[in-house]
């Protein structure tokens, strides 16, 4: 009889069990093996890229993700067999050696351990139990468990903690020293050092809520909404310039302000969502609540020549959507915008399905940033209030129709005549060479809708009231069926170049006489394009008038003439206007404009009255109703004030208010409904080859879309933090923790998906989560919890044992001790020393930077070291250039901010050491703390260097270590007396002369023993 090849194998573990004897696995734990631990990982590294989600790359139409697909039967075999491996295909083909079956396949280049393949087939043999990824699965706030130890927990944290630890056999460590703690929580929770003195108080208190009371302080203080808000920072790729080649300076610091503030102020962190992701899509939005969606404005815009708006536009909205998923979801969603997701339940269509709701913004990668906001300031709103307030106030008394002024108001009548001298022509004939029709707007102003051809030219004919002609007045005006409502047709910007202006006035008799033009000006011109190149052009194919930035406001352009020119009844002028600019793309063509002429003698830029005015003049003083004299006399106040002073008061008010330096920043802003896009998915990720048309959804594999909810930015906000959202608060959590831990309870913060690390304390985490949300999405409650937590505050002494067994400290046996992040190393260095600015907010700063590495292209824009005290502000008001991040801070892993940063990762490199030891701003701090040595700690050696180590380690000195450095200052004393030029250059460069009555080789002397304590592994470590 033949024996089939899998009881072959399978011989030597039946003899065993006849025998008796254990077999191979049986000396394995006895606990079941767990899809989620023990398989899935296996099946997702080996299996999952050929029998996965991505329906492009699966192979025999088989995917093992799914459980559908694990029962799955292939040629009356199947795949999976729950409970009979010798029945399962699956374990026949990773326990065979022929080529031709064995899975993986040779061409794989990979293939399962003997280990792997006993997990794999003690998982079918024990009935293939299946699980839901974890995090796909909501959290249920779990009973925290009961532990031996009762005693030691001091809240629901320490007993999931616990119960870990004894089932490990290991014990909690004892508690961190008080002044350690003291420094811990204060670093943890603002990211600066507590004073001397309050860890002095905090120490010597007794009473039972004396830590309590110090983490509430923290928590009120200004500092921890700084430290929080660098967190965020590095997840919105907040940077002061837009990045790509040109790098410009992008204004958009008040939105680091408002991230700021909302942590100080605990903004729920579903409020905090929703604002950023749709503040401007909620009803009556507030600035604040419009500002924070510069969030997603925070992407990379280029604005070097030639390129694609449009490609630079869907690269980041692509970026928005992948960090949307990363920051609030910890999923990698971006792997699906070429193909579906290859390990994660997310199709390629489900990727575009959520594009579709960032897709439908203004933003167009514009070289301006538009649309902008204008953003100012708490101090700048109540100035403007103030300043409103006095104009609104002065032109009410002034506007006041008192007999005074309306005798008064007789000596402006004439100037009021004057100025309503300008009459709009009224076209009878109009002709464009490109054949475009010029359609009559309301106004009386010409539309000539959509792109321009390469070259254009507008013939317009009128007949004008018979008058003496002095000057004709050009304007235009933006209108939204022109490119970017701008006023000109270029496709690009909206923007126009006018070459050249001809006017000519043709008899009743047949005779014809051309005009002749003295002088152009304008009300504005862009840089290099004069409105007097319209009259006199050197090269009409490269110059003209065009207005730049400013192509999205109303311009007026006036042609004097050379003399008056008499315009008999029944003559006809004949105007033309052309467009022979030449660029890398064509349209430079005026898209919307309006004619007009004068007989002033002396025509002005803004001569105009509007026609209700016109009327009450031309009426006699005596026929002027009630209402028509206030009409007339606000009119009068409106274009200039009836006395000199009254002009002067409220002219500069305006200065004031115009003056006002208010930030503009680039914000979302959804598209009108005439204008909405239609979002297609990228065959291969390509956005020049647009796929089907999808609508806007989110992936299947979640929670469903919230009732009531809006199909749009908002409603995708509160999907995001619906409390059926499996992930939201779990993310949101495991942030926090990771800063306070170091590492998160789940490792892998950018990915909670199936190629993630599973969490360390599964229970831990869901129950932190549900709280989170219980009450209230509060950080403050999330960040008291566990920093009152006894694990928390466990000393971070490591016995050897505990370095055996949990190096990393995943189980939490102790404290833990990792290295301050590049901000927190600077910070902490200025707040020990005294040189720490306290002021907050506003502009970012330019702080000391080596010469030479900051080098702008296509701009000026230089890095100027920031006077007074913004040199020495919080790292967190640095400013970004993604192109050249501040070198200090990206030797300490700082990011360039260019992407999304979910976890920083920490190094351990010789360069570290070089910029605490040499860079100028270390150096500053040690020259500040030792001439507060002299002023501060005393007469002796052994005082002063006790001063500087309590300063800067928050605990007493010891012995023998203020024996070395004591050792140290005498030999660079020796030193600097022999070498006063090193001594003076050192102790007084920049900080000045040294204090009065001090040597200066001793300043010297100290300020090396303050660089050796600003270095010590315990000032750069938080412990």
């Amino acid at each position: 009889m033949k024996v089939p090849a899998l009881l072959c194998r399978r011989l030597p573990l039946l003899l065993l069990l006849v025998a008796g004897l254990p077999p191979a696995f049986a000396a394995e734990p006895a606990n079941a093996i767990d899809y989620l631990r023990d398989v899935k990982p296996i099946l997702a590294r080996y299996c999952f890229a050929c029998h996965g989600p991505d329906e492009h790359a699966r192979e025999a139409n088989l995917r093992l993700d799914r459980r559908d697909g694990l029962l799955a039967r292939i040629d009356d075999r199947s795949i999976v067999a729950p409970g009979h491996p010798e029945s399962s295909e699956l374990v026949r083909r990773i326990l065979s050696t022929a080529d031709d079956v064995r899975m993986p396949p040779a061409s794989a280049d990979k293939s399962l351990s003997p280990e792997q393949q006993r997990v794999l087939e003690r998982w079918v043999a024990e009935g293939a139990k299946w699980q839901e990824h974890w995090s796909f699965v909501a959290p249920v706030k779990a009973v925290p468990p009961v532990v031996r130890q009762a005693e030691w927990p001091a809240g629901e944290i320490d007993r999931f903690v616990l119960a870990r630890l004894e089932a490990e056999g290991l014990s909690p460590s004892p508690a961190a020293e008080r002044h350690l703690l003291a420094r811990r929580v204060a670093l943890d929770l603002t990211g600066l050092p507590p004073s001397l003195e309050r860890v002095r108080a905090f120490v010597s208190d007794e009473s039972p809520d004396a830590y309590e009371r110090l983490v509430d302080e923290l928590l009120e203080s200004p500092a921890y909404g700084e430290r929080w808000a660098r967190v965020w920072l590095d997840l919105a790729r907040y940077a002061d310039t837009k990045g790509y080649e040109k790098d410009r300076t992008r204004t958009i610091w008040r939105y680091r302000d408002w991230v700021i503030e909302a942590f100080n102020a605990d903004m729920p962190y579903d409020q905090f969502t929703r604002e950023q992701i749709a503040g401007d899509l909620l009803p009556d939005a507030m600035l604040e609540q419009r500002l924070a969606t510069a969030f997603h404005r925070n992407t990379l815009c280029n604005d070097e020549g030639g390129t694609d708006n449009e490609e630079f536009r869907v690269a980041a909205v692509k970026d928005r959507l992948d960090t949307t998923f990363q920051v609030w979801m910890g999923l990698t969603i971006g792997c699906a915008k070429c193909h579906s997701h290859k390990y994660d339940p997310i199709a390629q269509r489900e990727y575009y399905q959520a594009y579709a709701f960032l897709n439908q913004t203004e933003d167009n990668d514009e070289y301006d940033d538009r649309p902008l906001l204008p953003t100012p300031t708490v101090e700048q709103q109540q100035k403007q209030s103030e300043l409103k307030v006095r104009i609104a106030e002065l032109t009410r008394q002034f506007q006041s129709p008192t007999e005074e002024l309306k005798a008064a108001a007789a000596a402006w009548e004439e100037e009021v005549r004057r100025r309503a001298g300008w009459s709009t022509l009224d076209f009878i004939e109009t002709q464009a060479a490109s054949g475009v029709k010029l359609v009559r707007q309301d106004d009386g102003s010409l539309l000539a809708a959509g792109e321009g051809p390469a070259t254009e030219s507008y013939t317009l004919t009128a007949e004008p009231q018979p008058q003496e002609l002095t000057a004709l007045r050009l304007e235009v005006r933006p209108h939204p069926a022109l490119p970017r409502g701008g006023v000109g047709r270029s496709r690009n910007d909206g923007n126009f170049v006018l070459s050249g202006l001809s006017a000519t006035l043709h008899h009743a008799d047949g005779t014809a006489s051309e005009l002749k033009f003295a002088g152009a000006e304008a009300d504005f011109a862009q840089q290099n394009y004069p409105v007097e190149h319209v009259l006199k052009n050197p090269d009409p194919k490269k110059h003209g008038w065009a207005v730049s930035p400013q192509q999205t406001q109303a311009h007026r352009a006036v042609f004097r003439l050379e003399s008056r020119v008499p315009v008999p009844a029944g003559s006809r002028l004949v105007i033309r206007l052309d467009h022979k600019f030449e660029f890398s793309y064509p349209g430079f063509s005026i898209g919307r404009f309006r004619l007009g002429t004068t007989s002033d003698p002396a025509p002005g830029l803004n001569d105009d009255v509007p026609e209700t005015i016109r009327t009450i003049v031309r009426l006699p003083v005596g026929e002027r109703s009630a209402g028509q004299v206030r009409e007339l006399l606000s009119y009068y106040a409106g274009i200039s004030p009836i006395t000199a002073d009254q002009r002067k008061q409220i002219a500069d008010a305006k200065q004031q208010l115009e003056a006002i330096p208010v930030p503009q920043t680039p914000v979302m802003k959804e598209l009108p409904e005439d204008r909405r896009r239609t979002t297609h998915l990228h065959n291969r990720g390509n956005f020049l080859d647009p796929g089907d048309v999808v609508q806007a959804a989110v992936p299947g594999a979640f929670h469903p879309w919230p009732a009531e909810a809006p199909l749009n930015r908002l409603g995708l906000a509160q999907w995001l933090t619906d409390r059926q959202n499996p992930l939201t608060a779990r993310v949101a959590v495991n942030r926090v923790w990771a800063q306070l831990f170091g590492t998160g309870l789940v490792e892998t913060q950018e990915d909670f998906g199936s190629q993630g690390l599973p969490p360390s304390h599964p229970e831990l985490l869901d129950w932190l989560a549900v709280d989170f949300m219980d009450r209230g999405w509060s950080f403050k409650k999330l960040c008291k919890t566990i920093v009152m937590s006894r694990t928390y505050q466990q000393s971070s002494t490591v016995s050897a044992e505990l370095r055996e067994r949990d190096r990393f400290n995943h189980l939490l046996a102790r404290g833990p001790r990792f290295r301050l992040e590049a901000e927190m190393i600077r910070d902490t260095t200025l707040a020990a020393t005294g040189l720490l600015s306290s002021k907050r907010l506003g502009p970012s700063v330019m702080p000391y930077q080596p010469e030479g590495i900051w080098k702008s292209t296509y701009s000026t824009d230089k890095w100027e070291t920031s006077p007074g005290e913004d040199r020495h502000r919080r790292g967190l008001y640095t400013f970004i250039k993604r192109t050249s991040p501040y070198p200090a801070m990206t030797t300490f892993d700082a990011p360039s901010r260019e992407l999304c940063t979910v976890r920083r990762i920490s190094t351990n490199t010789p360069l570290q050491a070089l910029v605490t030891l040499n860079d100028q701003v270390y150096i500053e701090a040690a020259q500040h703390l030792a001439r507060r040595m002299i002023a501060e700690g005393g007469e002796t050696l052994e005082t002063r260097v006790a001063f500087a180590l309590e300063r800067t380690l928050l605990r007493p000195a010891q012995p023998r270590e203020m024996r070395v450095l004591a050792e140290l200052y005498q030999k660079r004393l020796q030193h600097y007396r022999t070498a006063p030029e090193e001594a003076g250059k050192f102790a007084t460069d920049p900080l000045g002369p040294a204090p009065a009555g001090a040597d200066v080789a001793e300043l010297a002397a100290l300020t090396a023993v303050c660089n050796v304590i600003l270095n010590l592994d315990e000032f750069l470590t938080r412990s």
